[in-house]
């Protein structure tokens, strides 16, 4: 669905089970392996824990069940982590992995999005949404580039200039030497193929626009390997909510499915360990009617859960620090 503005979920790319909301990966950066943040259940907050499975912790605490917190994203330091509060429109904070700092990027009245830390630390890649709403649908959603302290955004993508209500251009994702972008386009039923999603490769100037995964495929929710050879996603090829995690080359060669999940067990988003080795991802498990965090080796290999099942999704693989 688009991004209406008087929605506490801005917009809801993946599967939505039991009236969870999205749940997107985010830009990995070359570095040690750190700690996890992840999204804990209803009402959303963040929440931390090492790879291992200890030290699990809160992160955020809001006032009030229609606030939510989603999309976390590490800073490239492993300093802070960028994230989304929604309420009635959604805009982009910050926090230090401590809980403290709490800060707000960006005017107060701007509809922010799904932010993604540039490898450099300086810049923040984000989905930006304006215009009325119909259908459900925004006008004009596209990636947008700010600084790091929230100023001097600037528009990347042009997706929706000429093709209003059309489609969403979200979650940004950035190659390891910040050259690059990875995004997700979202057609409406307006859209062509209509209510499909593909991933489109762009340079960070806004240049040589490229589509990565053919609307078949129906991809999203897309990261950056650290050594920025492969990007991992999301298909859920069929109408129903359930899917695999991929991989794909930066160039669009060797697709490779990961897991093998049978239906209707959903697979969540993805995101790579710092090192490369592994990826951390949420899914289903046995009976439990909520998905967890798990980590496998890149390949696919190795699965173990990490989180406990509580519906906690969309994990970001930090570094050390």
């Amino acid at each position: 669905m688009g991004r209406p503005k008087t929605a506490v979920a801005t917009i809801v790319l993946v599967a939505v089970v039991a009236g969870a909301g999205a749940v997107l990966a985010h830009a990995t950066v070359p570095g040690k392996n750190g700690r996890i943040v992840f999204v804990g259940p209803s009402p959303n907050r963040l929440w931390v824990i090492n790879p291992d499975g200890t030290g699990l912790r809160k992160l955020t605490i809001t006032k009030g069940p229609r606030l939510s917190d989603k999309h976390p994203d590490w800073s490239p330091d492993g300093s802070k982590i960028a994230f989304e509060r929604c309420e009635q429109i959604c805009r982009v904070w910050t926090i230090n992995p401590d809980g403290t700092g709490l800060k707000r990027l960006g005017p107060a009245g701007d509809d922010r999005a799904m932010p993604a830390w540039a490898p450099n630390g300086k810049l923040i890649a984000f989905s930006r949404g304006w215009g009325p709403v119909e259908n459900g649908w925004i006008k004009f959603n596209d990636i947008f580039v700010m600084n790091a302290s929230g100023g001097a955004s600037r528009q990347v993508t042009h997706v929706t200039t000429s093709s209003p209500f059309s489609a969403g251009a979200v979650n940004p994702m950035w190659a390891p030497d910040g050259k690059r972008l990875v995004f997700e386009v979202q057609n409406s039923p307006r859209g062509d193929p209509a209510n499909r999603r593909a991933l489109f490769v762009i340079n960070a100037d806004g240049s040589e626009q490229r589509q990565l995964t053919p609307w078949s495929l129906n991809g999203s929710d897309p990261d950056w390997s650290p050594d920025g050879r492969t990007i991992l996603f999301r298909s859920v090829p069929g109408r129903e909510q359930h899917g695999n995690l991929y991989t794909i080359n930066a160039d669009g060669s060797d697709l490779n499915q990961l897991t093998r999940y049978p239906s209707p067990k959903a697979v969540f988003s993805g995101s790579f360990s710092p090192d490369g080795k592994w990826i951390t991802f949420a899914r289903f498990w046995g009976t439990d009617p909520y998905p967890a965090i798990f980590v496998m080796r890149v390949d696919g290999a190795g699965v173990r859960q990490v989180s406990p099942q509580g519906y906690n999704v969309a994990p970001d693989w930090g570094p050390s620090r």
